[in-house]
């Protein structure tokens, strides 16, 4: 039986691999390692969660700036999001721009998250190909895999 999202990888790499991941699937010539999360996948999952993030963090945004703006007309923070919410409502008051807050997560939290996760897990099947320990990893390639996916994503 064929599984199109698993890689083929020799049998010695498999030794190091931990048994907790599946599914394995065995071939006559190879073994297939697990199937991973394809790229696409990744940026999605990257983007969404960006968002959900947004969604929490851009009330408090508003807040902020309308009390950098006009505090004196605020007690404290709680205040604040009472009155935004009396004068302009939920969605014109509180979340006034989170559309555009919503389109920088979808772009750059897509490749910054994704990518970044993309290039780890390429590394590590290859650690696990050379015959290395999964997660030997430097701080200077976690550094550059960084650099590289913030950079994509601005």
């Amino acid at each position: 039986k064929s599984n199109s999202h698993c890689r083929i990888l020799s049998s010695n790499s498999l030794d190091n691999m931990p048994t907790k991941q599946l599914p394995l699937i065995a071939n006559d010539k190879a073994t297939l390692a697990p199937a991973s999360t394809p790229l696409t996948h990744r940026l999605v999952f990257g983007a969404l969660s960006g968002m959900g993030a947004a969604t929490f963090c851009h009330p408090l945004d508003v807040i902020r700036v309308q009390m950098q703006t006009d505090g004196v007309a605020y007690k404290n923070t709680f205040d604040a999001a009472a009155k935004i919410y009396q004068r302009a409502g939920l969605l014109e008051g509180l979340y006034a721009g989170v559309s555009a807050a919503y389109l920088r997560q979808w772009m750059y939290g897509s490749f910054r998250i994704g990518i970044y996760a993309y290039l780890l897990e390429q590394t590590q099947l290859q650690n696990v190909a050379n015959g290395k320990s999964k997660n030997d990893i430097s701080f200077g390639q976690k550094l550059a895999m960084g650099c590289c996916s913030g950079g994509i994503g601005s």
